[in-house]
């Protein structure tokens, strides 16, 4: 990462120039000084540059609202070489791309984006795995969702999504086990708590409570009356008409 770099640079010709004009401590507070310089460099640096990148994502966010999807995603591919300063970035912005093009049925180029997102961009690699689960790969899939587990502990619905996936293949036990793991991390959870009883009692996994966050993985179809709210919330221009004035 440059901003990364450029911080080092700037800390340790800082710290190189105190240890070379001799001053108070000479290398040792010379040591100090790179080490507080580089790292108020990057905070600054960093600082400025997302100043300038966030106007460009609201931006990206308002077409999404509006329907230009493709066009969203081009503003976010333009993006990408931004991703070379930014620490991050580049796994953000390809886990946006992947999910605006899995949402869309280019699976192509999903699949091309949501290998690149960061780890920690849960919703693209939940859907990364679902696409592999989809296509017979459910070794990999599985594997892809247990690396989304451990790399944000706390969130419950990477749990459910492993769950299931045990669960459609005919491991029952295993499932339980994996949604008691998830109840060891919020035991009050309803939907961890409902799900559990229903595996238990052998009934099938209740996935509705997680909404578009489980059916935008397309790996069950959402109700209908939530296809009809999704369509209407998503459809380009769509205005109600203006009520009359009684």
């Amino acid at each position: 990462m440059y901003t990364i770099l450029i911080s080092i640079l700037i800390g340790a010709a800082t710290g190189g120039i105190w240890t070379a004009l001799g001053l108070w401590k000479t290398w040792q507070m010379g040591i100090v000084l790179t080490l507080l310089v580089s790292a108020l460099s990057f905070v600054l640096i960093s600082r400025f540059l997302a100043r300038r990148i966030e106007p460009r994502f609201l931006a990206v966010q308002k077409q999404i609202q509006a329907g230009q999807t493709a066009l969203a995603i081009s503003q976010l591919e333009a993006l990408l070489p931004l991703s070379r300063w930014q620490i991050l970035l580049k796994g953000q912005i390809h886990a946006q791309i992947g999910l605006l093009a899995y949402a869309t049925g280019d699976e192509a180029l999903a699949e091309k984006h949501l290998a690149l997102s960061g780890i920690r961009a849960t919703e693209a690699r939940l859907a990364y795995a679902a696409m592999q689960y989809r296509r017979g790969n459910k070794r990999e899939a599985l594997e892809i969702v247990d690396v989304a587990i451990r790399a944000n502990k706390k969130q419950i619905l990477p749990y459910h999504v492993y769950a299931w996936m045990l669960w459609k293949d005919g491991d029952r036990e295993g499932a339980i086990n994996k949604l008691l793991e998830c109840q060891k991390v919020e035991k009050s959870n309803e939907s961890t708590q409902e799900n559990l009883s229903r595996l238990q009692n052998g009934k099938k996994l209740n996935m509705k409570r997680f909404g578009m966050g489980w059916f935008g993985l397309q790996l069950e179809k959402p109700p209908a009356q939530l296809r009809a709210a999704q369509g209407m919330a998503t459809r380009k221009g769509f205005r109600q008409k203006p009520k009359r004035r009684r």
